[in-house]
């Protein structure tokens, strides 16, 4: 395990998706961190289910990878379209998959008759006829399309990215390469993603659950290049440590760390371009950290 060091020892545990993740952070004892989605974040703020101030009560650490739908069907299902009235499998009853679908399809007006099987279920429905789709929304590859077969007769439906999808959905797409039974040879398929977000409670910083949490920060940042070869997921070359999450607060250690990885940045790239070393006259210090905060805003305009 990349981040497991002396002092700090990472205990996973078999999670029930998103939804749940987000439940268990808050009020299952014992769990410190929990991986969901941004759409989930947004969702519960919104609705006000597990606490009418979600956002003061969670921090997040990071935004991950995005996670893709993936629309799955038998060859005679052209477009989303064709989905009305039909049954389609939008996974689990509570899980952020279901969540999820329910907003995409409602959203594009498709109307279809939701069923909640696991996806191995609904899969093996679909290649029967029982169901017309089944909708699975994981980081691409999605390991369990990887067994169906050309033989199959099955195919990765389009998910358009229109207006009303903007503001809550990335733009994404699937690769034949990632699905050669699933996809046609030289096509791709449009489809919408969510941001995996690691999330935390917003403990208090003089608590032991704080300092936990913020050696795991500490390890994770610091380490995180090592989860970026392979042979680990490809997903995680995909990450940016330091995108924000709009409308939510991120776990002041994780800030502190990025903006001292970013002052560091800052001046070894002013040393290399004077040539000499950094001054620690305090009157110097408060001048390079001037240049600092215009460079950083500089940085953000670029990005």
């Amino acid at each position: 395990m990349v981040l497991n060091e002396e002092n700090l020892r990472i205990l996973p545990i078999v999670g029930m998706g998103g939804a749940q993740n987000i439940r268990d952070v808050l009020y299952l004892k014992g769990i410190d961190i929990g991986i969901t989605s941004s759409q989930m974040l947004r969702y519960f703020a919104s609705t006000g289910e597990l606490s009418s101030a979600l956002d003061q009560r969670l921090n997040y650490i990071t935004r991950l990878y995005p996670e893709e739908m993936h629309v799955v069907a038998g060859r005679n299902i052209k477009s989303l379209e064709d989905l009305n009235g039909k049954k389609v499998n939008f996974s689990e009853p509570g899980s952020s998959t279901q969540i999820s679908a329910r907003d995409v399809f409602g959203l594009l007006s498709v109307s279809v008759e939701e069923v909640n099987m696991s996806q191995a279920d609904a899969i093996a429905a679909v290649k029967k006829g029982e169901i017309a789709a089944s909708v699975v929304i994981s980081g691409k590859p999605a390991g369990v399309l990887s067994r169906i077969s050309a033989s199959d007769n099955l195919h990765l439906v389009e998910v358009p990215y229109t207006r009303t999808l903007e503001n809550i959905y990335l733009s994404a797409q699937l690769e034949q390469t990632l699905y050669p039974n699933l996809i046609d040879a030289g096509q791709t398929v449009q489809t919408v993603a969510v941001d995996s977000v690691l999330i935390t409670n917003n403990w208090q910083p003089a608590s032991d659950r704080y300092r936990r949490v913020a050696r795991f920060v500490e390890a994770l940042f610091s380490h995180f290049s090592e989860l970026q070869k392979p042979p680990r997921h490809p997903k995680w070359q995909e990450v940016d440590l330091a995108k924000e999450l709009p409308g939510w607060q991120r776990f002041p250690a994780a800030q502190d760390w990025l903006q001292q990885a970013k002052f560091d940045e800052f001046r070894t790239k002013r040393q290399a371009g004077t040539g000499t070393p950094i001054s620690n006259n305090p009157a110097d210090k408060q001048r390079l950290f001037r240049e600092f905060l215009e460079w950083t805003q500089n940085e953000a305009k670029r990005r």
